[in-house]
């Protein structure tokens, strides 16, 4: 796990100033928060995401 990247950049930010990330960014890093061993938090923070969000998603 370690060293992946998820080549995506948030499109333009909502009213509230959060970005919009594509769907298939949430996709594969809610697949990857999904494999055994792997660290959502950890996972979260390498993204620049809260751990919460890759929850929801």
């Amino acid at each position: 796990m370690e060293g992946t990247k998820l080549d995506s950049e948030p499109k333009r930010a909502s009213r509230k100033g959060c970005p919009n990330h594509p769907i298939d960014f949430k996709r594969r890093s809610a697949e990857l928060a999904c494999e055994p061993g792997v660290s959502v938090s950890k996972l979260a923070l390498e993204h620049g995401l809260n751990a919460n969000q890759l929850f929801r998603w």
